[in-house]
């Protein structure tokens, strides 16, 4: 055995013998008896790995997987059919609440017998007996039979006895689960103190949150298996998108009761999402997890029942479902409810019928319209699809809202199957051009890694970009990556500079508004000035800021550095400041601050036209009909010219 390791486990094997009914239909009878026939079940299937001194891995896996039996077979409690398990150090272990104790036995008895079973003398438990006593948190209740105890009491008991043994590996199995919020805690702390003293823990949970907290390394097993070993936190951003991405898991959870995994089955089965379209299974695990009261599901089999889709049309039940969803606050189901208890749907039908005309015409930002007009009116799934295709016309139109709305929509499966490559390149196309919620959902994205790779490089460069935005929770975020070499080297410069900048996001309101009395009146004292002000406000990286005081700087060159000017002005519109946008084209197509540069200037004032600037887009028409900046296109030169009077800009009626 390798002198750095503490467990070295071999092509370990565990099987049981269950009893399956071989009847798979049999009449209720009292004198029938059910046959049945012994079966091998594979728990453990040629399992190996090491555990070096000092590590602590998290065991991950569904009920079922065999976690606990690994444990059990590693703390010598089972044997394995095959394979070996070596151990170089003393065990302690919690694997099973009650193992080990006698329920008719007061707790102090029990801490006698348990003691022993660790291999202390009777003389080395009474020297312990007050501090396990007092690390349990059990006072008067010591001396109680253990069947007195509630769970909570019991795993409270048997953890005192394990942190007061004079072990080096620690095998706990969903202790961290019972219990108060304080005990798990105070047991958290534990096994974080242990590890820093070289302590060996392997630790079973459900708990992502503790295992990506505590350990260094995770273990995945699925059916017996090793699916997964290697680093906490991309093992546990596999395991959590094997949990909501996979039809089988999903499948298994769907069958056992749990109603989010039923709606996501629902969903697979309506889309077609890694399985095959079945309105009718759709419709009946939509069933399920709405009568076990989850408020989507409620939504969707309401709709269901209205449209028919999977079943009969049945409005009365559909009614009372988007009563129940509409009690619990879903806002969707509240407007379905008051539309169809209303009786007057005509308004609606009015305002689509208006901006289906209008997106008819080919505007960007119409289109954008009319699909958000349909999302948030969407009576079924056929709306959804119609929303989701005007929503992905104006993305390729450019707008970035859009391209936004439809990286939501395929990622999350609405109006069409998920795709969540579609979906990042969608936020990708968005966050290039300065879309902040695009950058900060990337960022999100990367460091979750529940349905991209987590990566932490990727997750820093969208938080970064976010933070310059103007973003302040980036802003924070960006520090604390920093901080912790997250994705990015530790760097406690850039830590301070990004968390005082997030501290002082608190002043910007009163930062602008002192600018702007400042800017009007003196206060006959040096320390405050309107361009004082306004520098302080640009620090918090606000793209408007950076607009205002480069503004105020073109407007009065003379006092100021030009080069600023234009940085400040490309910053902001590289955040999508529509009014930077503007400027700028001003700026490179009269050779302002800038050398000429009309392709420049075309490319700004389109951007901003398509933000919904009428006086940009009137420009981009002349240029498209000029031939300035861009070849001539009569055909876009009438778009932008009707997206300029579309937004009432005077001169636009003015050109024949």
């Amino acid at each position: 055995m390798d002198i750095k390791n503490a467990i070295e486990i071999k092509n370990v094997s565990k099987s049981f013998k269950v009893r399956i009914n071989s009847n798979s239909k049999y009449k209720r009878s009292i004198s029938f008896k059910i046959k049945a026939e012994k079966q091998e079940h594979v728990v453990l299937d040629d399992i190996s790995f090491n555990v070096k001194k000092g590590e602590v891995i998290g065991i991950l896996g569904r009920n079922g997987s065999g976690k606990s039996t690994l444990l059990k077979i590693i703390s010598h409690i089972l044997e394995p059919d095959s394979g070996t398990v070596e151990i170089s150090g003393n065990i302690a272990s919690i694997l099973e609440l009650g193992m080990g104790f006698h329920q008719d036995m007061s707790g102090r008895e029990n801490i006698f017998i348990k003691g022993a079973m660790y291999g202390f003398s009777k003389e080395q438990i009474e020297r312990k007996m007050n501090d396990i006593v007092e690390y349990s948190g059990l006072g008067d209740y010591i001396d109680n039979p253990l069947r007195t105890y509630s769970s909570g009491m019991t795993g409270r008991l048997a953890f005192a006895i394990m942190v007061n043994v004079d072990a080096n590996i620690f095998l706990v199995d969903e202790i961290l689960s019972v219990g108060d919020a304080s005990f798990s805690a105070k047991a958290s702390e534990h096994f974080k103190k242990a590890a820093k003293n070289g302590k060996t823990i392997l630790l079973v949970s459900h708990s992502i949150g503790s295992i990506e907290e505590m350990c260094s390394r995770a273990i995945w097993i699925e059916n017996g298996r090793i699916k997964e070993n290697g680093p906490v936190k991309t093992v546990c951003s596999h395991y959590k998108a094997g949990m909501t991405e996979s039809f089988e898991i999903t499948s298994d959870l769907a069958e056992s009761g749990v109603a989010d995994a039923q709606y996501r089955l629902a969903l697979m089965y309506r889309d077609g999402t890694k399985i095959g379209v079945d309105e009718s299974l759709a419709f009946q695990w939509m069933k399920s997890a709405a009568e076990q009261n989850h408020i989507l599901a409620q939504l969707g089999y309401a709709d269901m029942l209205f449209d028919g889709i999977g079943t009969e049309q049945d409005t009365v039940t559909a009614i009372q479902y988007y009563q129940m969803a509409a009690d619990r606050g879903n806002n969707d189901a509240r407007i379905k409810l008051a539309i169809l208890l209303g009786d007057d749907d005509s308004d609606r039908k009015e305002m689509r019928e208006l901006f289906k005309l209008l997106a008819e015409k080919g505007n960007p930002l119409n289109e954008f319209r009319y699909a958000d007009l349909l999302l948030k009116t969407a009576w079924g799934e056929s709306d959804r699809k119609e929303a989701f295709e005007w929503f992905k016309k104006a993305a390729d139109d450019g707008n970035l809202d859009a391209k936004f709305q439809t990286g939501v929509m395929y990622r999350d499966g609405i109006g069409i199957g998920s795709n969540i490559e579609s979906a990042v390149k969608m936020f990708i196309d968005a966050g290039e051009m300065g879309h902040q919620r695009s950058q900060t959902v990337l960022a999100e994205l990367y460091l979750s890694g529940i349905k991209v790779e987590r990566n932490e490089e990727e997750s820093f460069k969208w938080y970064l970009k976010s933070a310059k935005s103007g973003n302040s929770r980036s802003q924070y975020q960006v520090g604390v990556m920093y901080r912790d070499g997250i994705g990015t080297d530790i760097n406690y410069d850039e830590t301070k500079k990004w968390l005082n900048v997030f501290s002082n996001s608190v002043l910007i309101n009163h930062q602008n508004w002192a600018a702007d009395i400042l800017k009007n009146i003196s206060l006959n004292n040096e320390k405050y000035s309107f361009i004082g002000m306004m520098r302080k406000a640009v620090q918090s990286e606000n793209p408007n800021f950076m607009f205002k005081l480069a503004s105020y700087m073109r407007d009065k060159s003379i006092d100021f550095d030009t080069g600023e000017i234009i940085r400040l002005f490309k910053d902001s519109a590289d955040c999508n400041n529509v009014a930077s946008q503007m400027a700028l084209g001003d700026l490179f197509l009269k050779g302002m601050f800038v050398e000429e540069d009309k392709k420049k200037a075309f490319e700004y004032y389109r951007r901003a036209a398509l933000n919904g600037n009428p006086v940009a887009a009137f420009n981009v028409a002349l240029m498209y009909h000029k031939g300035i900046g861009t070849d001539i296109d009569n055909e876009k030169y009438r778009l932008f010219l009707e997206i300029a009077q579309e937004g009432g800009y005077t001169d636009s009626f003015l050109v024949i």
